[in-house]
């Protein structure tokens, strides 16, 4: 699917659901909550920090990091980030492969359930890279290629909306390229509440986690 035509999804779906988190492709709004705070749960205590949340649809996923930092979300959906701005968040309309910052300005940059749509994913963690601050923490979210539970999915769905996947190894080598070390993973398995935090050599993390996040402190400017 183009942007234009995901930018037009994500507004209908904005304007379907309001606020909601079932604006985003979650399974459920429990598989929704229990990503959400196996996450931040992994990235520890946040305070006065500089946050961007690229590709925040609503801000349902870091509102609850707005009381004690500040929070921008960049989003092509407008409709969406009118809920987000309701949140918290500090929202900018925008393509994530230009963002309207400069370099090294966040502590934290997260990027939820999103290269699977981009096609281009590449340029966009690279720009991601660019405004982590040397020291900061870059972490993304996306689907596992080897799942035999998305495999089955798109057999089943044949009207899925997404064809992009990756593996743990990709995303590594891309962290490593763009100077990031510290890599550390948690995997996910949905419909289990329960996660597991190594790279995912055995079969279990490998091909049972539906999902996975990858996590880089930025090493060299």
């Amino acid at each position: 699917m183009s942007q234009s035509n995901w930018k037009e999804y994500f507004n209908d779906k904005a304007k379907t659901h309001g606020g909601s988190v079932m604006t985003s492709d979650y399974f459920n709004e429990k598989s929704f909550y229990i990503q959400r705070e196996n996450t931040l749960k992994w990235l520890g205590a946040l305070k006065g920090k500089e946050i961007l949340d690229a590709g925040c649809g609503v801000g349902a996923f870091s509102e609850t990091l707005v009381k004690e930092n500040t929070v921008h979300g960049v989003d092509f959906s407008e409709k969406s980030l009118e809920f987000a701005k309701k949140r918290g968040l500090t929202t900018h309309c925008g393509d994530l492969g230009a963002l309207p910052y400069e370099n090294g300005k966040f502590d934290l940059v997260l990027c939820i359930g999103v290269i699977q749509l981009i096609t281009d994913y590449k340029r966009i963690i690279n720009e991601l890279a660019r405004v982590t601050k040397p020291g900061g923490t870059l972490l993304i979210e996306t689907l596992n290629r080897n799942s035999l539970q998305r495999k089955m999915y798109s057999v089943i769905n044949k009207d899925k909306k997404f064809d992009l996947m990756y593996t743990r190894e990709e995303l590594e080598s891309i962290f490593n390229q763009l100077g990031f070390g510290s890599i550390e993973f948690m995997n996910i398995h949905h419909p289990l509440s329960f996660v597991t935090y190594k790279k995912g050599e055995g079969f279990i993390d490998k091909c049972f986690s539906t999902s996975f996040a990858i996590k880089g402190v930025k090493v060299k400017a």
